[in-house]
């Protein structure tokens, strides 16, 4: 099912009524924000939401899933079963997004933790000045591998860009520090 096609399928249908993306939104008990996501074709409408989208736009399930009127004649066997298809692998698609947000869910809340642990285990000025860095170094290279990913994929990542770059000037600018402390006379004993 091509994202994009579906998107502009859905944004004819809704300015065909006259309707604003916050109105199609109400009447689905959605936010105007995902109907402009679909719209754009950045993602689809969760699967209990298809038939109330396709009531809503006055079109049948597989007129929105094929995202195009078919002839009001007798619909074939094939494109039924096109249709089921793709509202299986819309199916497929979204448990893999709730799989991908639990995994994000997980590894934030262990990060948090570990970052504890890790804040008790030192003195907060060794955490900032020795700790930090390499979170800081590793969430910025991440975030660069992200972000060139996304490029690949012709996703936007001039975002995810910019932060893994602010993040890998945190490490340089506290190298920085201490290269100057130390070139002024080292760190002075308490």
């Amino acid at each position: 099912m091509d994202s994009k096609k579906f998107g502009e399928f859905i944004a004819a249908l809704r300015k065909e009524k006259g309707w604003t993306q916050a109105e199609l939104a109400e009447k689905l008990s959605v936010t105007d924000k995902a109907v402009s996501r679909w719209e754009r074709g950045l993602g689809f409408p969760d699967i209990n939401t298809l038939k109330p989208l396709a009531d809503a736009l006055e079109v049948s399930v597989l007129e929105l899933m094929q995202s195009e009127i078919e002839p009001k004649e007798e619909i074939a066997a094939n494109k039924a079963m096109e249709a089921l298809d793709n509202v299986m692998s819309l199916a497929v698609y979204q448990r893999q997004i709730e799989r991908r947000n639990i995994m994000i869910s997980v590894v934030s809340v262990t990060a948090v933790v570990l970052l504890i642990f890790l804040i008790d285990l030192m003195q907060w000025e060794a955490f900032v000045f020795i700790g930090m860095p390499f979170i800081f170094l590793a969430i910025g290279a991440a975030l660069i591998v992200i972000s060139v990913h996304r490029r690949r994929m012709k996703l936007s990542y001039h975002v995810t860009l910019a932060l893994g770059i602010l993040a890998l000037l945190f490490p340089i600018i506290i190298c920085l520090v201490l290269l100057l402390a130390f070139a002024l006379g080292g760190p002075v004993a308490n």
